[in-house]
């Protein structure tokens, strides 16, 4: 008589055998780890060529300029005090924006021009542009202006800003929190603005060689798209549904059994 309440109660238990990973898989520095195909300690497995960016500016990017100098304080007029935003100091506020023409204007210097220069050349030309004003600059030239947006299957979604003008598809994925267990990471898509037409590329975290690719790398305002694994929607409908269709099944077969008795 309990044959029916028992059959569902075991196809129960696969279900939530067939979701369970030992913990020897998961725990952390583990001093005698014991577990199959691991990898061995300090072998370097394969060398890959990166491809950075090499980001040019364009009219509209804001600049942090910071300059060290042996010319006495009172005569840096560079040096000039920050601007707060509430409580702490906002870069973009303090922040140089080139303009239309992609000049940097700089206080009694006048302008300096770095259209379609990479951040070395600018330090390079802003460092010449100093020379005779200051004695013995050295250049910190940061670009604020690096955004991008990430949506999906990530722990936080959003708009980021990164000081970085070499940050890469893994790192932009760290800073929303990770991938979520059911992200596709097989299949990302990359959105990226280019000679005024949106472009999609995908991009496949399941392989290594991504690390040489050239989109590995961000761009300013590049959209990230992480979508769901199929196993999502199959949790969130299909199985929820049937735990709940065998817990009511279950119920049923258990106030059966009482009245029969």
């Amino acid at each position: 008589m309990r044959s029916p309440l028992t059959l569902i109660w075991f196809f129960a238990a696969l279900l939530m055998l067939g979701a369970c990973v030992p913990q020897r898989k998961i725990k952390l520095l583990q001093e005698e780890a014991n577990v199959k195909e691991q990898g061995v300690a300090d072998e370097l497995l394969k060398t890959i060529k990166l491809q950075p960016p090499v980001y040019t500016l364009k009219p509209g990017d804001i600049l942090s300029l910071q300059i060290r100098t042996t010319t006495p304080a009172e005569n840096n007029f560079l040096a000039a005090p920050a601007t707060t935003f509430g409580t702490a100091t906002d870069p973009l506020l303090t922040g140089y924006t080139l303009d239309e023409n992609g000049n940097l204007n700089l206080p009694v210097i006048g302008n300096v021009n770095l259209l379609n220069l990479s951040m070395p050349e600018a330090r390079v030309k802003v460092t010449a542009a100093l020379t005779p004003y200051f004695e013995y600059p050295t250049v910190n030239l940061r670009l604020l202006t690096f955004k991008y947006t990430i949506v999906g299957e990530v722990g936080s979604q959003g708009q980021f800003s990164s000081l970085q003008d070499n940050l890469n598809l893994i790192e932009a994925l760290a800073n929303a929190g990770g991938l979520t267990p059911f992200a596709n990471r097989g299949q990302v898509r990359l959105i990226r603005q280019e000679e005024g037409l949106a472009k999609v590329y995908t991009l496949s975290l399941l392989e290594e060689d991504i690390i040489g690719m050239k989109n590995f790398y961000l761009h300013p305002n590049d959209m990230i798209v992480v979508d769901p694994l199929p196993a999502k929607f199959f949790k969130e409908n299909i199985l929820m549904n049937t735990t709940l269709v065998l817990s009511l099944l279950s119920s049923v077969t258990l106030l059966f059994l009482r009245l029969r008795q």
